[in-house]
């Protein structure tokens, strides 16, 4: 089974790198004011597209990574915890295709409301995890750090919704004034922190994989 959750996690990594690089650059593109409001959204619209994917492998990390481990023999957890996260990665994949799916716009805003506590209460258990690792145990150095990175992403990720937010706000008001500067200098200078945060969610998801692969 080794082989099996080792793939599953490979693909979940490239999923989650792959298509989020792709909503980095349809961020940036909807910043052009050279191109028409129409052609900037219907780019950013794509970009929340493709950000299902890096959140539906968010959600998948933490049971594919506890499955991993212990089909290589490098984690003992107790025998219900792996069936519990699943179970607990389903229904979190459930919540967020049916906001994504949905034409209603409070089964959306609900969803994500939902997303955004998960991601926060995952930030808060896993990061506790790491530090529980590395104080109170003899766990492997590349575990711990593993899971402290692992942590740290899920914190991040709770910055980015936060940040992003105001920037969608900007982005709405430029669909009646698209040429006006000030609205578009605001968009751009609220995407900063969102920029931010992205690269660091892939510095650290690319760190966690290095840890995974080589051992330190």
């Amino acid at each position: 089974m080794y082989e099996f959750w080792l793939y599953v996690h490979i693909l979940l990594l490239v999923f989650w790198v792959g298509t989020d690089l792709g909503v980095f650059v349809a961020a940036r593109y909807s910043e052009r004011t050279d191109l028409s409001y129409e052609t900037r959204a219907t780019v950013l619209q794509l970009g929340m597209v493709l950000d299902r994917l890096p959140r539906s492998a968010l959600a998948l990390i933490i049971p594919s990574g506890l499955s991993l481990g212990a089909s290589m023999d490098a984690v003992h957890p107790p025998g219900f915890l792996i069936p519990l996260t699943w179970l607990l990665g389903a229904t979190w994949l459930v919540i967020l295709w049916r906001g994504f799916l949905s034409t209603d716009p409070q089964v959306q805003e609900r969803s994500a409301i939902i997303n955004w506590l998960l991601n926060m209460v995952m930030a808060l258990l896993v990061s506790g995890a790491g530090i529980y690792l590395l104080l109170a145990t003899n766990t492997p150095a590349w575990i711990v750090w593993k899971v402290l990175a692992v942590g740290a992403i899920f914190i991040v990720g709770v910055l980015l919704d936060f940040f992003f937010k105001p920037a969608v706000g900007y982005f709405a008001a430029l669909a009646e004034t698209p040429e006006n500067d000030d609205l578009n200098a605001q968009y751009a200078k609220a995407l900063v922190p969102v920029y931010i945060t992205v690269v660091l969610i892939y510095g650290l998801a690319l760190a966690a994989a290095a840890l995974g692969v080589f051992k330190p």
